[in-house]
């Protein structure tokens, strides 16, 4: 800072010098990739919920039994009530958790391995056990898609959701065990 006698010129700052931060990192065409990553998180996590919620619809019009049997398999046949259930609860809380950024990395791991069994089952055919097309009600690319999405959201930060807002990976900084787990899980 220059001073002359009796009056102070102002410094010039610039932000040349300091690091980068994980918030202020942008792609070469101006995206900030954490709101774009936590935008794909939340708009994902939307898909999941309406997906939950439409098992739910699909137990209360009585159309659950038929959608599972139609894969053709007596074990899910047999228990179509379990495996629908499991199902709808499974895609409405990682839905719900992915929307509110809570418990991300679990429910983002959860939806993979719902959408990698959804597409898995649709696309192996009952009779004869060959792969093709399937005997299920699902599109085997969007299940296959949105696996993937779901698996690259396990490694998206934990931005813009209740787990940034509370601060919760701060919370467990230390380098034991306990604390990384709760780290990945939780935040």
């Amino acid at each position: 800072m220059a001073t002359t006698y009796g009056k102070v010129s102002p410094a010039v700052v610039t932000n040349e010098l300091e690091a980068p931060s994980i918030s202020s990192t942008r792609t070469s065409i101006g995206f900030d990739s954490v709101k774009l990553a936590s935008a794909m998180r939340i708009v994902f996590g939307g898909v999941f919920l309406f997906d939950g919620m439409l098992k739910w619809s699909l137990f209360y019009q009585g159309q659950m039994q038929g959608i599972i049997q139609g894969y053709g398999f007596d074990y899910l046949s047999n228990n179509w009530v379990m495996v629908g259930a499991l199902v709808g609860v499974g895609e409405t809380l990682a839905g719900t958790a992915l929307i509110v950024g809570l418990f991300q990395r679990p429910a983002a791991l959860a939806g993979a391995g719902i959408m990698t069994f959804i597409w898995g089952y649709g696309n192996y055919a009952a009779s004869g056990n060959v792969w093709g097309y399937g005997t299920g009600y699902t599109d085997p690319g969007g299940d296959l898609m949105l696996a993937m999405v779901f698996g690259a959201l396990v490694f998206a930060p934990a931005a813009y959701g209740l787990a940034s807002y509370f601060h919760l990976r701060e919370r467990w900084g230390t380098s034991s065990v306990k604390d990384a787990l709760l780290r990945f899980f939780v935040a």
